[in-house]
């Protein structure tokens, strides 16, 4: 396979159709066409369903354009990386990052780096850390925000200056809304949506103690929006991080701090390696 014809083949998939495909890639229908027959006669499968409204991936076709979006990615951040510098600071710099309001002390770095240097732009890949540390370590991104941080001897390691609060996000009608904090006892018979990140690291798990095994997990999520339509709906209650619902806002959730408190300390993580001068710009603005 060519990179060049697994761009083609994302295009479409993208596009949702040859013809929008063959304009955004400056190609004839006829050549691109060619393309993916050949791509599909190399696999021996498969990989776009066409219809009258456009076309589709199949199941294999799904499966390649998520090998091909990394693939494509990794190729361009390689280009990137590795030619030499122009004399301007310019190019993308990737950071995945999980859900959380840390991101602000990010943020700030960002803008003064595009005042600086308007040619910078930012790629924000979010996820559980659990979920993005195999494209961190496989080079995908520069930097990852890593949630409750962990030992990292291979990496480069800066600790963000706050933690993040656990709590329980419920709705406004729920009794654990009128509370001041929430016990491990609290939880006892109720439907809980858990972070797919919290449910893996130390602190919540050693603030459960002997109750985590009665726990009753409806659902695990690995992003706040989707847990609270969960939780508005009335399918169950969330542990999260605070700061990640509006307080009073118009979707009627509140959120209520576990007791004892439990805090996540957070870190900026990269690789020991020579950094692009896009990315050395972004940690040279890093302070707080």
């Amino acid at each position: 396979m060519e990179l060049r014809t697994l761009k083609y083949f994302l295009a479409v998939v993208q596009e949702g159709s040859i013809t929008n495909a063959s304009r955004r890639l400056h190609v004839t229908q006829p050549t691109l066409s060619r393309q993916l027959a050949n791509l599909e006669d190399e696999l021996g499968r498969q990989l776009l369903a066409r219809s009258r409204s456009g076309v589709e991936p199949t199941q294999y076709g799904a499966m390649l354009a998520d090998y091909a979006e990394t693939i494509v990615d990794l190729a361009d951040k390689a280009e990137s990386d590795i030619k030499p510098p122009t004399k301007a600071v310019a190019g993308s710099v990737r950071i995945a990052s999980g859900e959380t309001g840390a991101m602000r002390f990010l943020s700030q770095a960002m803008i003064r780096v595009r005042k600086k240097y308007p040619q910078v732009d930012f790629h924000i890949h979010s996820g559980t850390s659990f979920d993005l540390m195999d494209g961190m370590v496989r080079g995908q991104y520069d930097f990852m925000l890593e949630c409750e941080l962990q030992p990292h001897a291979e990496m480069n390691v800066l600790e963000l200056p706050e933690p993040d609060v656990w709590g329980v996000i419920v709705r406004g009608d729920d009794p654990l809304a009128r509370l001041g904090g929430v016990r491990p006892r609290d939880l006892a018979g109720r439907d809980l949506i858990i972070s797919r990140q919290g449910k893996l690291v130390g602190s919540l798990l050693d603030w459960l103690g002997d109750a985590v095994g009665r726990l009753n997990v409806v659902a695990t999520y690995t992003l706040m929006m989707n847990a609270k339509w969960l939780v508005r709906s009335g399918y169950g209650i969330a542990l999260g991080f605070d700061g990640l619902i509006t307080p009073g806002g118009s979707d009627g959730l509140v959120f209520v701090p576990l007791e004892p408190r439990v805090e996540s300390k957070h870190g900026l993580l990269w690789r020991k390696t020579l950094p692009t001068r896009q990315a050395q710009a972004f940690l040279d603005e890093l302070a707080w």
